[in-house]
């Protein structure tokens, strides 16, 4: 509070003569002068205040949880394994030594094993060590070369200069720990072929041969070509693995015929082919894998090779146990499904059709088949005869270019489908609404319908209707099965502050009972 001699003037508009000014510019000097004595008196505290702090600062970090020992060992080492991906194991060791004996004792950490690419000798005894860490848990070992990588294998040099094919590496997956997963990834076939001749070599030595004999899944990439005479003898000389990946090099400028063709391989019930090469050569080697359950054919974005087809010419391909098959990266104008006329394969539950993203604008031909005649026709060929398809129950389709009148002329084919998925399909909006027209419902069986729509290809409003008057003209001896709906849309398609998941035909489908699931995409 200010003097009381002053204090009258703070409640009115009082004009102020000469002795009042200066009397009261007076004290304003006055607490001028003792904020300045306190404030200087401040600065001095915080300087002490400081070094103080610091010191606080330091013994509260040594009562951290981790250095309290509050998280449990066995869950940090779990957060470490979400942590290191991608980044090597090693570097969480760096941090402390109770995060270095954490890291060393937890067996998951150690289970995945990639030695960087580089012309540098494998260095084996880490590879050795980093296995032994992760005990009795299935381990991941990753070994190769690069493409400017110094070898001299197709040279056949008695000099070790490939990484791949060293001594030291043949005896670790000969001898050494139980692997699960191997990938190996060379300049040419030929250090392929001496890796595997030195297996080979091996097992006739000894009856011990555990790491090759112990692997499930072997991922085999090669980068280049080698010779039109070399026939890929590693082929030959392959463990008994149930999974394999074969991803091959460009395809050369050689008949189909005289590509390399795999050997009788009875243990394979996983395959996976990364190639370009044409579709006769894939047939001969799917004949060669008769227990085949589960096939992956990845067409490396490209063209199709030049390759006859004529009905008839290619001699049916039996895989009577084969569950899954999926095609990916197929060219919008490749013939990659006229395989499916070839394929007896009765035990077929899911087929998964992918093309590739976004087809050339300028390509006038991308689109010339817009109902996929061709396509309708290999499903058709597949569902026909002897050994044909009759349970098919999961469909997935993706970047397929079609009309809704063409994509539902497929569907009506496919009675037996209980899941459907639609991804980023390039159709036009009607499907749904012509088949509300139909008497007879499309899909009878269909439980799941996942759809993820980037081009505004599909309504809510319409796919929800559809579910619903199926719903509704359901009766106990046609009941109808859909129980889940899963959509999603580019946000950036939609109207700003557009909420699909809340419009009323979603909850009218959610009050009849199916699960309902909208939200947006990236």
């Amino acid at each position: 509070m200010i003097k009381e001699s002053f204090s009258h003037l703070l409640g009115g508009n009082y004009s102020l003569d000469s002795l009042e000014i200066a009397s009261i510019q007076h004290e304003v000097d006055a607490e001028t002068l003792v904020i300045d004595r306190l404030q200087l008196a401040i600065d001095e505290l915080q300087l002490k205040l400081k070094p103080h702090e610091s010191k606080r600062q330091d013994y509260k970090s040594l009562l951290s949880p981790l250095r309290r020992g509050v998280i449990p060992p066995e869950i940090l080492g779990e957060i470490f394994w979400y942590a290191v991906e991608p980044y090597p194991v090693n570097r969480v060791g760096l941090v402390c030594k109770s995060w270095r004996d954490i890291a060393l004792t937890t067996p998951s950490l150690w289970q995945t094993v990639i030695a960087p690419y580089g012309d540098a000798p494998i260095n084996v005894g880490k590879l050795q060590a980093w296995t032994a860490r992760a005990g009795t848990l299935p381990k991941t070992v990753g070994i190769g070369l690069n493409r400017r990588s110094r070898c001299e294998c197709h040279r056949e040099s008695e000099v070790d200069t490939c990484r791949l094919a060293s001594p030291e590496l043949i005896r670790f997956l000969t001898n050494g720990p139980v692997l699960d997963a191997v990938s190996l990834r060379c300049c040419t076939d030929y250090c392929l072929n001496r890796l595997f001749a030195a297996r080979v070599a091996k097992s006739d030595e000894s009856t011990l041969a555990r790491s090759w004999d112990s692997i499930r899944h072997l991922s085999l990439k090669i980068d280049g070509w080698s010779t039109q005479q070399e026939q890929w003898q590693f082929l030959h000389n392959l463990p008994p693995v149930p999974s394999l990946v074969l991803d091959t090099p460009v395809f050369p400028n050689v008949p189909s015929e005289a590509l390399p063709a795999m050997p009788p391989l009875d243990s394979l019930t996983t395959l996976h082919i990364v190639s370009e090469w044409p579709n006769s050569w894939v047939l001969r080697n799917l004949k060669s894998c008769p227990n085949l359950e589960e096939v992956i054919l990845n067409f490396k974005e490209s063209e199709l090779q030049e390759d006859v087809w004529t009905e008839g010419r290619i001699q049916p391909v039996s895989l009577p146990k084969l569950q899954v098959l999926r095609f990916r990266q197929m060219n919008i104008n490749g013939e990659n499904t006229r395989m499916l006329r070839s394929l007896r394969m009765p035990a077929l539950r899911t087929l998964e059709l992918q093309y590739q993203d976004d087809p050339d604008p300028d390509d006038e031909e991308a689109f010339d088949t817009p109902d996929k005649l061709e396509l309708y026709r290999d499903i058709l060929r597949m569902l026909s005869g002897d050994d044909r398809v009759v349970d098919l129950k999961q469909l997935h389709l993706e970047y397929l270019p079609i009309t809704s009148k063409g994509l539902r002329r497929i569907l009506a084919i496919l009675p037996s489908l209980t899941f459907l998925e639609l991804a980023k399909i390039d159709v036009d909006r009607e499907l749904f609404a012509i088949s509300r027209e139909v008497d007879k419902p499309l899909l009878p069986l269909l439980r799941h319908l996942k759809i993820h729509d980037n081009c505004g290809a599909f309504d809510v409003d319409d796919v929800c209707q559809y579910l619903a008057g199926r719903k509704a003209s359901a009766t106990e001896v046609g009941p109808d099965c859909v129980e889940r709906l899963d959509m999603t849309f580019n946000k950036h398609r939609l109207p700003c502050g557009s909420r699909p998941d809340e419009s009323v035909r979603a909850m009218e489908l959610r009050g009849v009972g199916v699960l309902v699931n909208i939200g947006f995409s990236d």
